[in-house]
């Protein structure tokens, strides 16, 4: 991926406890970087915005929070979506993730050929604090880790 134009972007909430955590992997990586084609933002993102930030790059690495049934808090998943996947066009926050990509592609936007996206296993998302829990805080440097071997490779 290296001569590659790539893009890291951390997504959440940082006054929103565990949803942070998106961000704060993205802030550690982009004290890690150096690379002029390598781009790493972070914020609070979704629906068609996503499409503004990822047009005209290769490759896009997100890092976001995931709250499932059986996770266990810190746990890192690393997910690859398809815009060939069916789903609801619209939902009452507007539109999806996969809708957004797919919106895209039909549009003949320059769409990145990979996205990735690394999910860490979240505790608390409605607590206002700016600190993770602890489990979840030490998950930041592995999924950090976990994003840079993937764009060494």
């Amino acid at each position: 991926m290296s001569s590659e134009k790539i893009l890291i972007y951390g997504i959440g909430n940082p006054y929103r406890c565990d949803d942070g955590v998106g961000i704060r992997a993205a802030e550690e990586i982009s004290r890690q970087i150096a690379d002029p084609g390598i781009t790493v933002k972070w914020g609070s993102i979704d629906g068609v915005a996503i499409l503004d930030e990822i047009t005209g790059y290769d490759h896009v690495i997100f890092i976001d929070s995931v709250k499932t049934e059986n996770g266990k808090p810190g746990d890192i998943y690393r997910i690859k979506p398809s815009t060939d996947q069916t789903t609801e066009p619209f939902s009452s926050h507007g539109i999806n993730f996969i809708t957004a990509l797919q919106f895209g592609k039909k549009f003949g936007l320059k769409m990145p050929s990979s996205i990735q996206i690394f999910a860490v296993e979240i505790e608390d998302n409605s607590t206002f604090s700016e600190e993770c829990t602890p489990e979840v805080k030490k998950s930041i440097p592995e999924v950090a880790r976990a994003v840079l071997k993937e764009i060494g490779s």
